[in-house]
């Protein structure tokens, strides 16, 4: 993050907070990151990280997989072969997008919200690129009021890879992810407008 094509200069400068590091993930080496979590709220969470595409095509960047290929189990975010931005679960999309994230100059920075005790039924997955809600989808599939699904499950969560098929590994870099745990925010907690420039800030 530190190159002169993202963040100029890590020591400061435009950026007030400014991040030096980022995992880079070669699809070649199957490389991922892997860790089983306690059983926790399985309907209200956010998903947040700053993403740079290196191969393009199917490539999964979060997913988890609780032993059955159902929608209360399964979950996966990716990239599909055609390079749109997508949510599944199971066999149906929650959230896939029209637009095409094809740049692999660029910077996104991706937060999913998710919280089915919504009433609002459109409210309960939300996709926000830079800063920006994403509204314009090809496929769209609202969950149910108060149900639970995939993630955050006692079960396997894989950064870099589909747990369930084992592979569309990701390629590219991701950096400063987090998972927030019971809570469905929107991007200003992980970033801010400067210069209309959509830039991280500090998420402690």
């Amino acid at each position: 993050f530190g190159s002169s094509q993202w963040m100029y200069n890590a020591g400061g400068g435009f950026y007030d907070f400014p991040i030096s590091n980022s995992l880079r993930f070669e699809d070649g080496d199957s490389a991922y990151l892997n860790r089983t979590p306690d059983a926790s709220n399985r309907k209200t969470w956010t998903w947040s990280s700053w993403v740079k595409r290196g191969n393009l095509g199917l490539r999964s960047i979060f997913s988890a997989y609780g032993g059955t290929a159902n929608d209360a189990l399964l979950a996966v975010i990716k990239f599909d072969a055609s390079d749109r931005l997508t949510f599944d679960a199971a066999t149906f999309n929650f959230l896939r997008t029209n637009r095409l994230f094809r740049d692999p100059s660029a910077w996104y920075h991706i937060v999913l919200a998710f919280d089915t005790t919504n009433a609002t039924a459109a409210n309960r997955v939300r996709m926000y690129i830079n800063g920006v809600e994403e509204t314009s989808f090809s496929a769209r599939t609202n969950p149910s009021e108060d149900a639970d699904h995939g993630i955050n499950g006692n079960y396997a969560h894989d950064i870099g890879r589909n747990t369930y098929q084992d592979n569309q590994y990701y390629d590219g870099y991701l950096s400063d992810v987090n998972f927030i745990d019971g809570t469905a925010l929107t991007p200003s907690s992980f970033g801010e407008t400067k210069n209309d420039i959509w830039i991280p800030k500090d998420t402690s």
